[in-house]
Parts: C-alpha cells; structure tokens; sequence
C-alpha cells in the first residue's frame, strides 16, 4: 500500500510550528487528545527575533529558544511533530484529512491553522522535487543530519549568521551563498575555517537523481557548481494558503477571518496567530490565540463525541505518562 494510501487518525492537527502552532498543541495535547504539528519549520518567524524582551514571565530570550521551550512542553504532554508541508485539506463528514508533501495523510476532527508565513521558495523550477530530500528550509530541524557532510547554506543578516554559526560546527565544509556582496554575515561566515563564502552568488538550479546531489550558482557571468549532501534555504517567508481557501473567507489583508473564539467559517476549523484576522501581530498574542483556537477546538471535538464538559479555564497541573513524537 502506497505512503499516501495510509491514514493515521488523531484528535487535532495543527498546521504550523511557530508560536501560536506550538502553544495549541501544548493545550490540546495537555487535554488527552491525539496531537499532531505538521511544520516545515519550527519557531516560523520568531526565529528572526535574536531577543525576545516583552514575552511576559520570560527572561529576555532568543525566539528560537523560545519556540522550543514550547515545543518541549508540547511533546511532553504528547504533541507528535512531522517536519512537512501540508498541501492538501478535505472535509468528509465531521473528519478533516490532511495530506502533506511527503504523502502523510491525517485524519482528525478539527484543524488549527497557524501556518502564518512559509519559508520563502528560490523559485527554480525543480525545486519541489527536492524538498525533504536534501532540500531544507530550516537549518535548526535538519543541520544535525547532516554532520561530518558537505552542505550549502542560502541565507543573509541575522538568519545567515545564525545558520553559519549552527552548521559550521556540524559539518565538514559549509558553502555560504549570500545575495549581497556586502551583507554583514559575510564577516561572521569568514571567522570559521571551513567556510567558503560565494557573496553575490544565488543558486539556479540543483542537481540529484532522489536527493541533492550539486548545486549550480551564478553571480553575473560566473558560474559554478557545488557538490553538496544537502541545501539549505532560509531567505524569509511568504503566505502560501492555497489549501485552506475552500473552506475560509479572507479579507482585504490577506487574513483568514476568524470570530472570538478562533473559528472560521467551517465548523471545526480554527486560525490562530499572524494567519488569522486578530489584531497587533505580536509573538505573545499569536500564542494567546493559539491557546484559544485549542480551547475551542476542545470544546468542539467534546461536543462531537457527546462528552459534556466545556473547558473555560485550564491552569489545573496536569501531568502523566505520556508518549512523546517527532517525525522528520
């Protein structure tokens, strides 16, 4: 039987790895039910924020530190991560199924999209043929991988000294191509010895029979080609919601609308986070949302199976023996 022929059946799939994505799974996986996060990434935009000083409670943190306190909250109580992209969402019934890009198919009874931004694409036209084979966008996720190999790493600014520093001390020969001949990482990238910077550069096309093999680089009249294990890509982000459309209204910023409690038009789907219609675009009110998209989807998929309890407040300590999960 085909990967895609197979179902696996959960509670609640929430679509994102950022905060907002993270904190809802936190909540429903605290509650008992069958979690699962499918991200590209984890910490979406937060990642870019080197520090963190108005996270209430917190310490002034790095973004991606904080993602992944979140993360191990959730996976403590049970969250399972798939390190995918969601592309296709179907509606049968009361069930959702959920189909990724490397042929996972879920099905729950609700849905909490809080995929805000994706990892912005290099744009060449085989690039979805290498994605997860080779080709990553999230240096944290699938830099260990990749220890003692020869990679590439596409990036600028504070990402690109933040993927310099990460994977230099993983592998065996970092090759760093950087857009702009001046970019302030470039200095950073210089510092370790197996480093070799292509300033100007940007790749045109990659190479590999099942996984990356090369890539091609190009500045002006120059051309060269990379032997690499694997390529990674992280030059920002972009709104790619396609899937959701059928079953969502989107308003004239781009965001899905949502009510009060984080549900959208179609009953048992939520929005949370920079994705939704909520107001000030903040790292501690995508995580509030989150948290009430999960508690109403808790309250939905209750109803669904005839439990009659309504959760308003969930502060309760709460912790048993749980099954933890992560899937690249």
């Amino acid at each position: 039987m085909a990967l895609s022929e197979l179902v696996e059946e959960v509670d609640v799939v929430v679509i994102g790895g950022g905060i907002a994505g993270l904190s809802a799974a936190l909540y429903t996986a605290r509650q008992g039910l069958r979690t699962v996060v499918i991200s590209i990434d984890i910490g979406g935009q937060l990642t870019y924020a080197s520090l963190i000083e108005n996270y209430p409670g917190v310490e002034p943190v790095k973004g991606l530190d904080l993602a992944m306190k979140v993360q191990k909250q959730a996976m403590d109580f049970g969250a399972q991560i798939v390190i995918d992209e969601v592309v296709k969402l179907a509606k049968e019934g009361n069930s959702f199924v959920v189909e990724t890009r490397k042929g996972w198919r879920f099905r729950s009874l609700a849905v909490i999209a809080a995929c805000g931004k994706a990892p912005r694409r290099l744009g060449i036209d085989v690039e979805e043929r290498f994605v997860g084979k080779g080709l990553s966008y999230c240096v944290v996720c699938d830099g260990p991988l990749y220890r003692g190999k020869e990679v590439a790493l596409v990036s600028f600014g504070e990402k690109g000294v933040e993927g310099v520093e990460f994977l230099a001390p993983l592998v065996k020969k970092l090759h760093y191509v950087v857009p702009s001949e001046k970019d302030r990482s470039i200095e950073t990238a210089k510092r370790f010895s197996n480093v070799e910077v292509y300033p100007g550069y940007r790749v045109v096309d990659i190479y590999g029979e099942n996984r990356v093999k090369a890539v091609k680089i190009a500045r002006q009249n120059e051309e060269k080609i990379l032997e690499v294990d694997a390529l990674f890509v992280e030059i920002g982000f972009e709104t790619k919601i396609d899937f959701l459309k059928p079953f969502v209204d989107i308003n004239e910023r781009g965001e899905v609308v949502v009510d009060i409690y984080g549900q959208t038009k179609t009953p048992g789907l939520f929005a949370a986070g920079d994705l939704a219609s909520t107001p000030y675009k903040q790292a501690v009110i995508a995580a509030a949302s989150g948290v009430v998209a999960a508690l109403s989807a808790i309250n939905y998929i209750n109803k669904l199976k005839g439990i009659s309890k309504s959760i308003k407040a969930d502060w309760e300590k709460k912790r048993g023996k749980v099954k933890k999960g992560f899937r690249l």
